[in-house]
């Protein structure tokens, strides 16, 4: 497995940690493999350990080629700055889809919390989309609103991903109605 972190931006804004899968003989069948680019929470002031590199190698595991997209916070992450960091992270993986080997039409986003939010920014909003968006206990309508932090929910259309929202109801932190206004507007 090859590891290593690309700069995304010049400012130093958007770092991509790249886990890439060396090609075995013993899977010949497997040219391409779908590839799982994972956004940390954090509230928007810092990035997760904990949903960063476990889940990217737990994916790994499971026979994707993983990222991890550590992108802008504290005073970068006004909007629309971290959506600019994930359209990079999403460009880079799709522009190395052959070099990486990845299948270039089965990448999906995975975010938590804030990571969630800006994967559902992306789904619904980007000038370029994923294949697919898992979204964990997701920050996706009312829990992180301000003037400049869009509502996902608000931008649901006809071109968002296929989406796969996990949350509990408990969550004192992110309430579990934001995935179900998520999922009321999917529907």
């Amino acid at each position: 497995m090859q590891c290593f972190t690309l700069d995304l931006a010049p400012d130093g804004l958007g770092k991509l940690t790249c886990y890439i899968q060396d090609p075995s003989p013993e899977f010949s069948n497997m040219t391409a493999r779908p590839a799982l680019l994972i956004f940390p929470g954090g509230a928007y002031q810092r990035c997760s350990d904990r949903e960063a590199e476990p889940v990217a190698l737990f994916f790994a595991a499971q026979g994707f080629q993983t990222f991890v997209l550590r992108y802008s916070v504290k005073e970068k992450a006004v909007f629309p700055q971290p959506l600019r960091d994930a359209e990079g992270a999403l460009r880079a993986v799709r522009g190395h889809a052959a070099e990486w080997g990845i299948h270039p039409d089965k990448i999906a986003v995975c975010g938590f919390s804030a990571g969630a939010h800006l994967a559902a920014c992306l789904g619904t909003m980007g000038d370029i989309r994923p294949n697919a968006l898992v979204l964990g206990y997701g920050a996706l309508d009312t829990a992180l609103r301000s003037p400049e932090r869009p509502s996902p929910v608000e931008h649901v259309c006809a071109d968002t991903p296929p989406c796969f929202l996990f949350h509990t109801w408990e969550d004192p932190v992110c309430p579990v109605g934001n995935s179900l206004a998520f999922a009321a507007a999917l529907n």
